[in-house]
């Protein structure tokens, strides 16, 4: 997708709202680099690749590479807590795969972008009392896409909801034990995206090989990516992205049959899916589309 017009207020909202993390003296130097940048923007890429060239200018100015490293642990182990009691929710389940994928989607709430103004403690407690909200799913015939598939890329979003991926993993690997299974992360922290100590903190390498994008952009943008990430996605005969920025960097790649993952978040995704804002929703777009 690229980027429409009323993306670029969100733009312009994320930079101040990331601007919180730096310290006021520094912030009028971090506007300057921004909007200039801002001032070249290329339309015809997707948000995604703005605004992670929005948060490096955030890095730059901190001089961190990961100004979520604290929190990304917290959250991982916090909700690494709850795996006993939503593995025994999806065992119990009267279709135990259809139930890991409801938790999968429900997690991409736990999304720590700034914009946000992100609460761990009221999303924990929102994803708790969520577990039972109507969703929109094409569970069987993404179920037998799984289980005709031979290889399997996974596009991760966010830390933490990384957690509950893992649960979904387990779920695919049971229904293909044949399936070469692989997990894509960043190739560097960007915001809450999910990088490689997330996925093997949550348990990721137990069914999938987990594998960076060589990029340091939201999502996935697949001309950015390592040659070693391209040669996996050109052999994957089918794709989970998570979340909404996966959504927006390859919805108009048509060469793979996909399969989105995510919470629709703002008025741009809305009006392309044609879903309510909020709506948590596994969407199936076959190769060619």
């Amino acid at each position: 997708m690229k980027i429409q017009d009323a993306c670029l207020p969100c733009i312009t909202a994320q930079t101040v709202s990331c601007a919180a993390l730096i310290p006021e003296s520094d912030r009028p130097a971090f506007y300057r680099s921004v909007f200039h940048m801002l001032a070249q923007l290329d339309f015809n890429q997707p948000a995604p690749a703005a605004i992670g060239a929005v948060y490096q200018l955030v890095k730059q100015t901190l001089r961190t590479e990961d100004p979520y490293a604290s929190l990304r642990q917290r959250v991982n182990e916090s909700l690494l807590a709850e795996v006993p009691a939503l593995s025994l929710r999806i065992s119990q389940a009267p279709d135990p795969f259809a139930e890991a994928l409801r938790l999968a989607i429900l997690a991409n709430s736990f999304d720590f972008n700034p914009i946000h103004h992100p609460n761990f403690n009221r999303m924990l407690t929102e994803f708790k009392t969520a577990l039972d909200v109507p969703f929109v799913l094409e569970t069987k015939t993404l179920k037998q896409a799984l289980s005709e598939a031979r290889t399997l890329l996974v596009l991760g979003d966010n830390f933490g909801e990384v957690v509950i991926d893992a649960l979904l993993l387990e779920q695919i690997h049971q229904l293909n034990p044949d399936l070469n299974l692989v997990y894509a992360v960043r190739g560097q922290p960007v915001v809450n995206d999910v990088i490689a100590a997330d996925a093997r903190q949550a348990g990721i390498h137990r069914y999938a090989q987990i594998l960076s994008n060589g990029d340091d952009a939201l999502g996935t943008l697949l001309p950015r990516t390592s040659p070693e990430f391209q040669a996996i996605y050109h052999q994957a005969d089918l794709l989970l992205c998570k979340g909404q920025a996966n959504y927006e960097c390859l919805i108009d790649q048509p060469e793979k049959s996909r399969y989105f993952l995510l919470k629709i978040k703002c008025s741009v995704l809305a009006l392309r899916t044609g879903l309510p804002i909020g709506t948590l929703a596994c969407l199936a777009t076959p190769a060619g589309l």
